[in-house]
Formats: structure tokens, sequence, C-alpha cells
């Protein structure tokens, strides 16, 4: 099944909590304000699964439903991020680089003014899957999987998703693209592996959304609060759009 059932639905995206300031990083105050507003403004924190049987089902989700992901398992997700979602009783999901688990992120492509950082040990990765923290595959080793040869490719791919698996004994049924990027062959095995993948396209998932190529709202973008209280009006969708469109514009002007 290749098109989501669920309409406007967004899928937010964090990294690190943390005060370097870099492109992939939340300060813990504006986490907890953004978490907050969340709460009280009533909106349905539901994890990327139960997104996903809603969609598979054809149940549309209760409006104002919202779903949470972060990139890389960053220990401060364990420090920070998860305190206050259990404060709050939300889900979330985590995409893991699973050789760097209980090591540091020390993979090409990281942000210049972001700093050494720790990744969750496969001990707090246990802990909070039994706290009901989800866990997706994000490579073994974070590479830009269109830059790697096939085989590459199916390595990274699938044995993320065992390490995964052995380690908690769940199915893992999610992937998300390191850096947002893929080719043909990358997405050819992740539609063999999962049920489910996320891009770093900018949007809300709707009808027309491909289940291996879902929107995403990267928090980068959302830090005035003003932007952030917005997520449910036709003001925030055409932001979403103004933005992607510059997205665009720089990458047709980088290729030429």
């Amino acid at each position: 099944m290749q098109n989501a059932k669920a309409t406007k639905i967004p899928i937010l995206t964090y990294h690190s909590i943390d005060e370097s300031g870099s492109v992939i990083s939340t300060t813990p105050k504006v986490f907890q304000r953004q978490m907050e507003f969340l709460s009280k403004t009533g909106y349905n924190v539901v994890s990327l699964n139960n997104f996903l049987k809603h969609s598979f089902k054809g149940n549309p989700l209760p409006p104002k439903s919202i779903v949470l992901t972060f990139d890389d398992g960053f220990q401060n997700f364990y420090t920070t991020a998860f305190p206050v979602l259990e404060k709050y009783d939300f889900k979330a999901t985590v995409f893991l680089v699973t050789d760097y688990c209980g090591k540091h992120n020390n993979w090409a492509g990281n942000p210049s003014e972001f700093p050494p950082s720790k990744i969750l040990s496969w001990r707090e990765i246990k802990e909070l899957s039994d706290s009901g923290i989800e866990f997706g595959a994000h490579t073994r080793t974070h590479p830009d999987l269109t830059r790697i040869s096939g085989v590459q490719i199916e390595s990274e791919i699938t044995e993320s998703k065992s390490a995964i698996e052995d380690a908690l004994g769940n199915e893992v049924t999610t992937f998300a693209y390191p850096f947002g990027r893929f080719n043909s062959s990358a997405k050819q095995v992740v539609e063999k592996m999962f049920k489910a993948a996320c891009s770093t396209n900018l949007g809300k998932v709707n009808r027309s959304s491909d289940f291996f190529l879902l929107e995403r709202v990267d928090t980068y973008y959302l830090s005035n609060p003003k932007i952030f209280s917005s997520l449910s009006s036709k003001t925030f969708d055409r932001y979403l759009w103004f933005r992607q469109s510059l997205r665009d514009f720089k990458s047709l002007i980088s290729r030429n």
C-alpha cells in the first residue's frame, strides 16, 4: 500500500536537545515549551507505528494528531527529552545509527558547529523501549546512501534493522534515510524490509504521500513560538510550501 489515508498529519523531526545552537539542535527550554503547548492545546500525540496502523486500516486519526520523531539517537533524548515526554504521556520514535550506539556521533557530515555528542547505549535503549518509546533504523554508520554501492546499501539498512531487533526482541518496521538522501536502490531495499520510511521533504503527510518517503517537519523551522503555535493552520501549510520551494530552488542552483 503506497498512499497514506490520514489527511495532513505533521511528523516533527528532532535531532539533539542541547544548547549548542546548531542546525540540528533544539534547546531544552524550547523543547519543553513546545511539548507544553501540544499538551495544553489538545494535540493527539501518537507514535509513528500507531499512525501507520490507522493509515493501513483506512481509519482517520482524530483532528490535531501529530507524530514526534528523533533522528540519530543522541543520549540527550534519554536525559532531557524523555522526562518531558513522560510528563505529558507522549510517545515518540527514535531512529538509531546502530554501530554508534554507546559511542559518539563520529560519522561524516555532522554540522561543523555541533559538538561531539554521546549516542544512546543499548541499556538506555532497552529501558526506553520498555517505557513505550519506539525505535526505527537509521543505518549502521549514517552514510549518504546515494554515494555507496548496492552491497553497502543492503548491509547498512538490513544490519541496522537486525541489530535493533536482536537488542529489543521487537520487530523494527520504520526507517529514516540519513541526510534524507536516497536513490532507487536504497528505496527498494527499504520497501522490502520496512512498512514505512521517513524523508526530509518538508510537509505534512496527506492522502497522496508515499509511505516510503513520508514528509516531515524539521523543528529547525519551528523555534519561533508563533510558527509552532500555527501547526494546524493553513498559514502553516503555506509556510512549509514556501520553505520547501526555497530548498528546491537552492538545490537547483547548486546543480547548475
